[in-house]
């Protein structure tokens, strides 16, 4: 084998390597030097490579993983000092991350508000589960495997819940039972914990492209993109549940506006309803005809939609359904707002290499309201 040049460059510019061929089919290229002395590697020594999509490959020696590593990560959590809260944002902290089994300790003993805090986040994530607990001790055990769930399909499903929260809000406030309002609270619970799993499985895969592939986001590119859009369909459960509540706390008052105000209302939640149906229904098949068309109509749409609130004002003379119609109002608007997200998710995804690697490097363009795929989540592979 020709003799391997002189390194050049630091380990922050990346060294170079030419690709040298043996045999007939395989080939090689020499490890640096320096790297091969820190890790202490010898010849014969097992080596594991991780694909991890866009072109980068990770290589770590097998000897480097402890066993702990291999099987399970493990986090501790001093809990003897822990404000209120802190707790329970570091056990969904450790979650997201990875984590396979989190302690909590303390040596003072584990206070009673703490053991509450525990059990009360533990209830909320799915596949958390407490499998010890001694007067000094917790042990969280997060038992979920991370590839055993498409993304898409779980993000299909939180689709699926804020289309039927904002479709009970709109048929409440024309006149169904208000006892359909109690839905929204467990659907919204629901919600969060689609999000968190969804948020684990994309910072697993980073790291692991098995898990990757077992999801399908392969590519480093989406999975941030699929986090962005994780974290705007949370959030747009929360405005959601938001208004929900304030039709709950108020409902007989907005009933009881004008009826010129109450049809605007309803109208918003139906506007809002269809625009995050097509706006998902873009991103599953990516098309960018009709994320434009979208981005185009909310920000046509929007300067208008915003006076409703003021408009609103003027025509009532209850102030409290005022000041509650314009809660609603803000929090569906905002609603809007995050779907712009979404549609500049799209059209970004559309250009990226992996995608246009896909296309002889061209941006694919169907017609607008192409009919492949369907409303969200239907047929389509995001």
């Amino acid at each position: 084998m020709p003799r391997a040049r002189k390194e050049r460059g630091s380990a922050a510019d990346g060294l170079t390597r030419r690709v040298q061929r043996t045999g007939s089919s395989s080939l090689t290229i020499t490890l640096p030097k320096a790297w091969t002395g820190s890790m202490n590697l010898q010849a014969g020594d097992t080596l594991r490579f991780r694909d991890l999509g866009g072109g980068r490959l990770e290589l770590l020696p097998t000897s480097a993983e402890t066993p702990s590593e291999q099987h399970q990560k493990l986090l501790r959590i001093d809990a003897s000092r822990a404000p209120p809260k802190l707790l329970a944002r570091l056990l969904i902290g450790g979650y997201i991350t990875g984590q396979d089994q989190i302690v909590v300790t303390s040596l003072s003993g584990v206070r009673p508000d703490q053991r509450r805090e525990i059990r009360r986040t533990v209830s909320h994530v799915l596949g958390m589960t407490i499998v010890g607990e001694e007067a000094g001790s917790i042990d969280v055990q997060s038992f979920i495997d991370p590839g055993k769930y498409q993304l898409h399909r779980l993000m299909s499903q939180v689709v699926r819940m804020l289309l039927t929260e904002l479709g009970t809000c709109r048929s409440v406030l024309m006149g169904e039972d208000h006892t359909a309002l109690e839905r929204l609270e467990p659907m919204e619970d629901e919600i969060d914990r689609f999000y968190l799993l969804m948020v684990r499985q994309l910072l697993l895969a980073s790291d692991d492209f098995q898990v990757a592939r077992d999801i399908g986001v392969e590519s480093h590119h989406y999975q941030i993109g699929y986090r962005l859009i994780a974290k705007v369909l949370e959030v747009t459960g929360d405005l959601i549940y938001g208004v929900g509540r304030e039709l709950g706390g108020n409902l007989s008052r907005l009933r009881s506006l004008p009826k010129k105000a109450l049809s605007d209302l309803v109208a918003l939640i139906t506007r809002v309803e269809r625009l995050l149906e097509q706006t998902m229904s873009a991103f599953s098949r990516l098309s960018v005809v009709d994320a434009n068309a979208k981005l185009n109509e909310i920000e046509r749409l929007l300067p208008v939609d915003y006076t409703l609130g003021d408009a609103l004002a003027r025509r009532v003379s209850d102030r409290r359904a005022a000041v509650a119609a314009q809660r609603v109002i803000s929090n569906l608007l905002m609603t809007m707002e995050m779907l712009v997200i979404v549609n500049e998710v799209t059209i970004n995804r559309s250009v990226e290499p992996e995608t246009v690697a896909k296309t002889d490097r061209q941006v694919p363009m169907p017609s607008v309201g192409d009919p492949r795929g369907g409303s969200y989540g239907t047929s389509a592979d995001l």
